[in-house]
């Protein structure tokens, strides 16, 4: 009898991928990073200009859509996925809208500090989940680091614990659950399946459902300032780019080191702050910033012994 052995996402096995892939595929989550937080950075220029969360969100993922369909046409590549991971890429999109109203939620009912510190679990919790249905491997260094970089996070964003409300700490908890779920499932669908277009079918389907969400709601609000729309279309931009790198950095790494990488974001934000907004960064938020990029360094470095693999995506 024949053994049949079914293959899995790069990285996500305990194998690494060959060097330069995963040189690539962590510059690629690093350059992720920086343009999640920047086209974060720019949503507050959109809100002050008279936008709010809810239609910057309720428009993020039409522009992914557009440029993958284009550039999957251009490139002579086919826009059709097979039924079933056709269906998981849907069902990929509809939590991308749920965890990204409960991150929502969670910076409306907490200090946004506390919001995005508990946001930051997904990490781990995308690890566990790997680990979980045999994708991947809780290692020493994994679980080190990263608890590192969450201590590290805990001090850069000058975390103070007060009264919190427990609504927000329920949606903080579940945007986190919700984005390592889309990641985990995303780490096994882009091994077999291109990347741009698991991405094309996701970001159709959070704005068909972003879109129905909006005929009911009241609360669409486009900027009425050159400033806010300035800051609006660059956000929508580097968000697309930084979602379509981000998963491409899935197929090439892994969803645990994507994930982990991700963990610079909030540091380019509180760097952000300090040169553009003249926002003040205390010593301890200095040394909180030095251990989550000294862990990051930490983390980035391949094991002895790690056995090299190519993810087929990869090489498209």
């Amino acid at each position: 009898m024949t053994r049949i052995v079914i293959p899995r996402a790069a990285g996500s096995n305990g194998c690494a991928p060959v060097k330069s892939q995963r040189l690539a595929g962590i510059f690629l989550a690093l350059i992720s990073a920086v343009f999640f937080a920047v086209s974060n950075t720019l949503a507050g220029v959109a809100y002050q200009g008279g936008s709010n969360p809810f239609t910057l969100s309720a428009t993020r993922f039409i522009l992914p859509a557009v440029m993958l369909f284009f550039v999957l046409v251009l490139s002579g590549r086919t826009v059709v996925l097979a039924r079933r991971p056709a269906v998981v890429a849907a069902f990929l999109g509809l939590v991308s809208v749920i965890y990204t109203f409960a991150l929502l939620m969670a910076i409306e009912l907490l200090p946004v500090t506390i919001a995005i510190l508990i946001f930051y679990l997904f990490p781990i919790l995308t690890a566990f989940i790997l680990a979980a249905f045999g994708s991947g491997r809780l290692t020493a260094k994994m679980l080190v680091s990263t608890f590192i970089v969450f201590f590290g996070l805990g001090l850069a964003l000058a975390v103070q614990f007060k009264e919190l409300n427990p609504v927000g700490m329920l949606a903080g908890l579940v945007s986190a659950f919700g984005f390592a779920i889309v990641c985990s499932v995303s780490n096994r669908l882009m091994y077999d399946q291109d990347s741009r277009l698991v991405t094309l079918y996701l970001s159709v389907a959070a704005t068909v459902t972003m879109i129905a969400v909006s005929c009911f709601s009241d609360s669409v609000q486009f900027p009425i300032t050159v400033a806010g729309w300035t800051g609006f279309r660059f956000s929508n931009v580097l968000y697309a780019c930084a979602i379509i790198g981000f998963y491409r950095s899935i197929a090439m790494v892994g969803a645990g080191a994507a994930t982990f990488f991700l963990n610079l974001e909030p540091i380019v934000v509180i760097g952000a702050g300090y040169v553009f907004l003249n926002q003040m960064v205390s010593s301890w938020q200095m040394a909180g910033v030095a251990i989550v990029v000294g862990a990051l360094i930490y983390y980035s470095q391949p094991q002895r012994g790690e056995k090299l693999s190519v993810s087929s995506d990869a090489l498209v």
